[in-house]
């Protein structure tokens, strides 16, 4: 059952209550999310942490948004949504070995293939940010951009399987202070990706790609590892 939201992060915990509802039963595909009136009441929110939650919902697949209201999409439209749940226990060391597995070669292909439409639309996702809640939603849909660029349904159809990886991606993100560097550098890291996917250069896509995941990567494990114990037992990571 949804309930009024008291914790920090709020967009975070929008979309862990959303998600529980769903492994619950209590949400099935094709059912109609409240009104955003009446979510913001429910939860006890502001307007602009729902729409910053649902920007990712809509980006990773789970909901979509229509002139009857959110909905939550169906099987049919969803490539296996069990599987991309199911990575909301995944570990960070695997999330990122998966992500770069993937991601890497994806922004190749769109550096080969990007239209003048896709180079409009990723550069339209690139906007300041100045909360690290506003960072992660347009940084999932960046990185869903890139995927369409990419021009491949096999590939798409496989990053979908695994797209819980960004909601666990989002997860660990919720774990950094608010810090306006890391806020910049991955500004600059999107600017560096689209630059060389508007070039058309395959293999400083990928350089640009894996340094941006690495650095993703660098900040969230030095924080995993600064308090293990007490991160095992929030459930983030294995015991």
């Amino acid at each position: 059952m949804l309930r009024p939201i008291e914790k920090p992060n709020i967009p975070q915990e929008i979309i862990k209550q959303i998600v529980s509802e769903v492994h619950s039963g209590s949400l099935h595909p094709g059912d109609r999310l409240p009104s955003e009136r009446q979510l913001v009441e429910l939860l006890n929110v502001g307007r602009s942490s729902l729409r910053e939650a649902f920007k990712v919902l809509e980006a990773v697949g789970l909901i979509k948004r229509t002139t009857e209201g959110t909905i939550l999409c169906r099987p049919g439209e969803i490539e296996n949504p069990g599987l991309w749940l199911g990575a909301w226990c995944a570990e960070i060391h695997e999330v990122f070995e998966t992500r770069k597995l993937i991601e890497i070669e994806l922004a190749s292909l769109a550096a080969q293939r990007a239209t003048e439409e896709d180079i409009k639309k990723i550069g339209g996702i690139i906007v300041e940010a100045y909360s690290m809640d506003q960072i992660l939603a347009w940084d999932v849909s960046f990185h869903r951009a890139i995927v369409e660029a990419a021009k491949n349904t096999i590939f798409s159809q496989v990053y979908n399987l695994v797209t819980g990886l960004l909601f666990q991606t989002y997860k660990y993100y919720s774990l950094l202070e608010v810090n306006e560097l890391i806020g910049k550098n991955i500004l600059s890291q999107h600017k560096e990706i689209l630059r060389v996917i508007d070039s058309h250069d395959p293999t400083a896509a990928r350089e640009a790609m894996k340094n941006h995941l690495d650095y993703a990567e660098k900040q969230l494990i030095g924080e995993v590892e600064k308090d293990l114990p007490k991160l095992q037992t929030k459930g983030f990571v294995k015991e």
